[in-house]
């Protein structure tokens, strides 16, 4: 019926009747092969495939299977086992097919950290607790050791506080990490927290930064363990000047008599090879915290020969600019002293100057 033109004719047939031909035949194989697939389906005594049901979690028990459907010899071995305990132990078998995969180094850890994302918002408290290895595994990348501990502190705090705990002391991890590791035990034990913060503080392998940050942590965890860091690191010579200031600062929060002491003993070791402003820094901290005490600071410095010049005529500079005459004094002293540089003079001189306009000095004895 579909053969070509000059064919049809061949059998006296007209060319219009030819073609349309076409359309019946079509019409009736189709007609045909669907006649001949149900005879089939019905010899086999099956329907249309069933469409799978859809889950509704990560883990959803698979439907128990019908041992009336399945040929005896593949019983066997399956006939002593629970029919409900096949899916439980697949769900294990892929469980610790999973944690191998997040423990495997070769994989990036940013992907690592994901996956553990997804798999505990699906699996929930029994994937979470399965990643009890990982977190403790010294050999994984901390920031998946982080993630896996932070995740199960949502179903056992104490599970993730000895994981936590294991991060935060162990020196071969990175101060950043061990600061993180105690930051989130803060919130699942205020104990081992200020434990892991205080030994990060008193570690001097880490940075200036990790360790004061360990200190403020502290603060609302345990205020004398506070007061007690700040203090460690206030008094510290291993710490730099700057960062001793300010936790004098903090100090005097808690103690106003530790953070005085720990501000002279940085005055005190001032030396004319170190930055006069330091000094001149922690002479204003003091007077922050007592006025009284301020002005003995800058009346100290001012005084002391060892200081720099520059930080001698600052010092009488605040003194003059607190009402303190000794200011107006020393700064007229610096001036007319013989044997000084000039660019001293010059800078003592100008002072004192901008001290009598300031005070009006200047316009009364004019």
């Amino acid at each position: 019926m579909l053969a070509p033109v000059p064919v049809v004719e061949l059998f006296g047939v007209n060319r219009l009747w030819g073609y349309g031909l076409i359309g019946p035949a079509i019409a009736a194989t189709w007609a045909t092969g669907r006649w001949q697939r149900r005879r089939r389906l019905a010899r086999l005594g099956t329907g249309a495939p069933a469409a799978p049901a859809t889950r509704t979690g990560f883990w959803d028990d698979d439907p128990e299977p019908d041992l009336a459907d399945v040929p005896e010899t593949a019983i066997g071995l399956a006939v002593s086992l629970d029919a409900a305990a096949v899916p439980a132990e697949r769900r294990d078998r892929a469980m610790a097919n999973l944690v191998r995969s997040i423990q495997n180094e070769t994989i990036d850890a940013d992907l690592r950290v994901q996956l553990i994302q997804d798999l505990v918002d699906l699996g929930g408290k029994d994937m979470a607790m399965r990643l009890s290895p990982v977190a403790a595994a010294s050999d994984v990348d901390v920031e998946v050791r982080l993630e896996a501990a932070e995740h199960m502190s949502r179903f056992s705090l104490a599970e993730a506080t000895r994981a936590l705990e294991a991060i935060a002391a162990d020196p071969a991890v990175d101060g950043k990490y061990r600061l993180d590791a105690a930051s989130a035990l803060v919130d699942c034990a205020a104990r081992p927290a200020g434990i892991a913060l205080m030994q990060l503080v008193t570690d001097g392998s880490v940075s200036e930064y990790v360790r004061h940050s360990a200190a403020n942590m502290l603060r609302p965890v345990d205020g004398s363990s506070a007061a007690l860091a700040l203090r460690h690191l206030a008094t510290s010579p291993l710490v730099t000047s700057r960062l001793r200031i300010i936790c004098a600062e903090q100090l005097a929060e808690y103690n106003a008599g530790d953070a005085e002491n720990a501000l002279w003993r940085l005055i005190k070791g001032v030396e004319a090879i170190m930055d006069y402003h330091l000094g001149i820094d922690a002479a204003e901290a003091m007077h922050g915290i007592s006025p009284e005490v301020g002005v003995e600071a800058y009346s100290v410095l001012a005084a002391d020969a060892y200081f720099h010049w520059f930080g001698r005529i600052e010092a009488a500079f605040r003194l003059g600019r607190l009402g303190v005459r000794d200011g107006f004094d020393l700064l007229s002293d610096f001036a007319c002293a013989e044997g000084l540089d000039d660019v001293y003079g010059i800078a003592a001189l100008d002072r004192l100057f901008q001290l009598e306009i300031e005070s009006g000095t200047l316009d009364q004895e004019e």
